[in-house]
């Protein structure tokens, strides 16, 4: 019998590809940031894609560049080390986003939003389950991730 550990496949297996985005779950007095989507009216975290040329960047320095443009310069955040990743495919296309999140304590300052997005709201461990997600994607499993982290600061 063949070892499988060492036996190669007959058959290239086929390797997913996927744009990678970095976001922040924003926390203040126990509530969670969440921002609508101007174009879909879908509510998520705030941040996004990895930008061409910023490969070479830290994350903490894309994220910061992506906090600025979504909800403007004035925010001020505490970066923590807290993290952890999940996966959406967007509707549109069916490309798989790699989501990398952050978690961040709102340290004050006006948020001002970019066109991308419509409103923002702070939601409990509660409120967001009514709330309208992108299709396709682990966001439910991803804000019980993030409250777990929430609890976890306390």
């Amino acid at each position: 019998m063949a070892d499988p550990l060492t036996t190669r496949p007959q058959t290239p297996r086929a390797i997913q590809t996927f744009e990678v985005s970095l976001k922040s779950a924003i926390v203040n007095e126990g509530r969670l940031l969440l921002l609508q989507e101007t174009d879909t009216g879908y509510w998520e975290l705030p941040g996004g894609r990895i930008d061409v040329g910023e490969e070479r960047l830290t994350h903490d320095a894309i994220l910061a560049r992506e906090i600025v443009e979504e909800l403007g310069p004035d925010i001020r955040l505490r970066l923590r080390p807290e993290a952890f990743s999940f996966v959406r495919q967007r509707p549109t296309d069916g490309r798989y986003l790699f989501l990398q999140v952050r978690l961040a304590l709102y340290d004050g300052g006006a948020l001002r939003l970019s066109d991308e997005h419509a409103a923002h709201r702070w939601v409990g461990p509660q409120d967001w389950q009514g709330l309208t997600f992108p299709p396709l994607s682990d966001y439910p499993l991803a804000l019980t991730a993030v409250w777990r982290m929430i609890a976890g600061l306390r």
